[in-house]
């Protein structure tokens, strides 16, 4: 289109007021300033636009008016220089040479010709905006697919942190929970058959349900609707949690505030999960120890906190390969809320704030 637009002015040019055979020649020099610039991407525009605008200023100066359609050529010029040139102060003094072209060929030059240089002034004021206004746009939809590349990979980069935290949490729960059975159970197996019995029926039970949140986890992230989902364990299912542990040999001594169980929604499940990673936690690292579980409910939020005593504190790995204190503090941050774990004289406390009414932050409430 760019090299078929001079062809084009020209024979209609020399078709409404023709010129001479010497002067349709000169005036076909522009098609090669418009090739070169298309074929040469380091040709500077200020070449290009004077490569046009000398042979259709001797074309019309010379035929005293004949061939005044060969301006759309300039204009033509005015448009792509506009388009295409990133300068905006070279594309402005472009566009005035250009558009007081005609006017210096009208006035001084041939003012016998009686050319109508208002009009192509105007046109490459006109083109030069248009070009500047496409250029612009051109931009603007460069910056709109980079930003929506950048959203997709951020999306794709913070469901993957998601699908990590669920699956960390879901084996780690269940690993030692099972574990726990398993270590009662051989403790216990050459003096009292029924109790190991019972320690590996539990670790059984343990393993069977694991099984099916993983199938559900599973299901879940193959399905694109969410009403098919399995219900998330959230506050209400605190205690069961807290008997869960105490079953597999962990003795915890809970103090859950009885509203706990009216909090609904990611804060509930936010809370169950944090609670969860922490006994994991004690089961993995110092089994032996008491645990103090509590929970209160404030105008200003849930506040848990999940302590073990007895045993004096090792340290717990947070470096590659261990993100249960990184998947705890994720949770609470995504809600609006603040996450603490370290070391006490006689054991470890993690402690958790967590808003009521979810704030969004800078990554996705975890579901």
């Amino acid at each position: 289109m760019l090299l078929a637009s001079p062809v084009i002015i020209i024979v209609i040019a020399q078709l409404t007021d023709p010129g001479t055979a010497a002067q349709v020649a000169v005036a076909s020099l522009a098609i090669v300033a418009f090739t070169a610039w298309t074929l040469v991407p380091r040709l500077p525009s200020e070449v290009f636009a004077v490569a046009v605008m000398v042979p259709v200023a001797i074309v019309v100066t010379a035929a005293a008016g004949a061939l005044e359609g060969t301006f759309f050529l300039v204009v033509t010029m005015v448009l792509y220089t506009a388009w295409f040139l990133g300068s905006t102060t070279r594309a402005v003094l472009i566009m005035v040479v250009a558009a007081a072209l005609p006017w210096v060929i009208a006035t001084p030059w041939v003012p016998e010709a009686e050319l109508g240089w208002p009009a192509w002034t105007s046109a490459s004021v006109f083109t030069f905006v248009l070009g500047r206004g496409v250029r612009r746009q051109n931009a603007l939809i460069e910056q709109l697919e980079a930003a929506r590349g950048a959203l997709a990979e951020q999306a794709v980069a913070e469901e993957r942190r998601r699908i990590a935290r669920e699956l960390h949490d879901l084996a780690g729960h269940t690993l030692a929970a099972v574990l726990l059975h398993v270590t009662g159970a051989r403790h216990v197996l050459r003096r009292d058959l029924d109790e190991a019995e019972r320690a590996l029926v539990d670790a059984e039970t343990v393993g069977r349900a694991s099984l099916d949140q993983i199938r559900a986890t599973v299901a879940a992230l193959r399905t694109d609707e969410r009403g098919t989902d399995a219900a998330l364990a959230g506050s209400a299912d605190l205690q069961a949690l807290v008997d869960e542990y105490r079953r597999a040999g962990i003795a915890i001594d809970a103090e859950i505030a009885p509203t706990v169980v009216d909090v609904e929604g990611p804060t509930a499940t936010a809370l169950h999960r944090i609670a969860r990673e922490a006994l994991a936690n004690v089961a993995r690292h110092a089994p032996t120890n008491t645990v103090v579980l509590s929970v209160e409910v404030a105008a200003a939020g849930l506040r848990l906190r999940v302590s073990d005593h007895g045993r004096p504190p090792a340290a717990i790995a947070t470096g590659a390969g261990h993100f249960g204190i990184v998947g705890m503090q994720e949770r609470a941050r995504a809600l609006g809320g603040e996450l603490e774990a370290g070391p006490t004289q006689d054991g470890w406390a993690v402690v958790a704030q967590l808003p009521l009414v979810p704030i969004a932050r800078d990554v996705r409430v975890p579901s």
